[in-house]
This record gives structure tokens, C-alpha cells and sequence, in this order.
């Protein structure tokens, strides 16, 4: 089972603004949202998000909404196969640039949850293939190279990874460009076909607003880079309807 550690995020999204909550409550709305999980869990979730800064503690059993709500700088949580290929690939390719997404990230924002994961691998153009042979020869089953999306629905599997070339002038972390950007995933959300086929297109005006509610944005970078992908329009009507 592929569990999104940042769940709560949406979960808590219903907060109003003003209001103070008892931990009960708190507790109550965690479990509308995800009802298979333990108390212990729900504690913890209550407990990182006040950590975070998305709750403020206002005394003994009761929290709101922090006043003048501080934007967070977006972290993907990777799944464990996520952690082991960047690994490998630095190792193996230590001066190769490439970029790994995985579906179930958008679990953070979306209402429908992704439950079958597939992993996106993207390298620039001169060295992707390099990367899908040697994952190749590492024992790495269901690798697709650059496939249509045809090719998806006759050969994708579970936990399927998929080699595709990045596309210049994505905005990308200085400090390791191989954990992917929010300013990117959005806009691969709105352009890569292979991508958006795999969640609601009809989600995506409430992904923006629930990520322009939690987490910094570099406008001018991510639209920068929807206009390398013919998406600005796009892209920008999203960010005004959530402004």
C-alpha cells in the first residue's frame, strides 16, 4: 500500500479562519478524511502541523488557523523506489541532470487519491537513454522509454517507471535538481499528456487553489517554463482564478 505521509494537509484544509478547535475536533475532521488510520497517527498529524506552522496552539486544548498564515517551502515525499533510483542514477550518472515524479505526489492535492503509483524519470535528452539501459541491466522491471500514450495502456504495470526526456528551461532545485519542483509538477499537470492521464483534469482548478494556500510559488519561473510547453494561458488562468 503507497501512503501519502502529507495527507493531512488537505485534510485540515477545511479549517475555517477565526475559528478555535479542540484537539477532539481536530481529530474528528482527520478521521473524515482518512478513517483507516490510528489515533496515534491523527496525534501525529495534529503535531506536524503545528510544527509546520499550520496550526497555532491558542492554550491548553485548543487551536486555530495562525494569523497572517506564512507560506511553506513544498518537499516531495518520495516512496522508497523513488529514493533508490536517484541514488542510483547520482551514483551511476553523477553529472547527468534528470528529475523524478511519481503520481501519487499529487495525492497532496487531489480529491480522487492516486492508488497505483508510476514513476516519471526525467533526463535531458543526451543521456536519457543511457539512464534506461543501465536501469535496465540494474533488474528494474516495467521500464517504458519514451512512450505514447498508446504504448502506456498496452504495456504499463504497477509501479511502472518511465524514462522520458526533460524539457529545457524546467525550474529546477539548485541544491539537487533530481527532487522535483512544485512550480514544474503544476505545470506537468497541465501539459504532459502521459501525466494528466493518469488523474481528473477536472481537479485541477482546486490543486492550484489548495497549493496556493499552503506552499511558495515562483510565478515567474513556472510560467516561464508553461510557456516552453505552450501551456501559459493555461497556467495563468488557474493562477488568476485562485487569486
Amino acid at each position: 500500500m503507497i501512503f501519502d505521509m502529507t495527507w493531512y494537509l488537505n485534510a485540515l484544509g477545511v479549517i475555517d479562519k477565526g475559528r478555535t478547535y479542540s484537539h477532539k475536533e481536530l481529530i474528528d475532521i482527520l478521521k473524515e478524511n482518512r478513517p483507516d488510520l490510528s489515533d496515534d497517527m491523527y496525534n501525529w498529524a495534529i503535531d506536524q502541523s503545528t510544527k509546520k506552522g499550520l496550526l497555532s496552539r491558542k492554550g491548553y486544548n485548543a487551536y486555530s488557523l495562525p494569523e497572517g498564515k506564512e507560506l511553506i517551502d513544498y518537499q516531495p515525499f518520495y516512496s522508497q523506489t523513488s529514493l533508490d533510483l536517484i541514488k542510483e542514477i547520482q551514483e551511476r550518472f553523477p553529472r547527468v541532470i534528470f528529475t523524478v515524479f511519481e503520481t501519487v505526489l499529487m495525492n497532496d492535492f487531489l480529491n480522487h487519491l492516486i492508488g497505483r503509483n508510476t514513476i516519471f524519470i526525467q533526463v535531458e535528452k543526451d543521456s536519457s537513454i543511457f539512464v534506461f539501459r543501465y536501469l535496465q541491466e540494474q533488474g528494474y522491471k516495467n521500464l517504458l522509454f519514451n512512450p505514447d500514450k498508446k504504448e502506456i495502456e498496452l504495456y504499463w504495470d504497477k509501479d511502472c517507471i518511465i524514462i522520458t526526456n526533460l524539457i529545457s528551461e524546467a525550474p529546477l532545485r539548485k541544491d539537487d535538481p533530481s527532487k522535483i519542483t512544485l512550480e514544474k509538477m503544476l505545470v506537468d499537470m497541465v501539459s504532459d499528456k502521459l501525466i494528466s492521464s493518469t488523474f481528473s483534469p477536472a481537479e485541477l482548478p482546486e490543486v492550484f487553489e489548495q497549493v496556493r494556500k499552503t506552499y511558495r510559488l515562483d510565478q515567474s519561473r513556472m510560467l516561464r517554463y508553461a510557456r516552453r510547453r505552450n501551456k501559459e494561458d493555461k497556467v495563468k488562468k488557474y493562477l488568476e482564478e485562485t487569486d
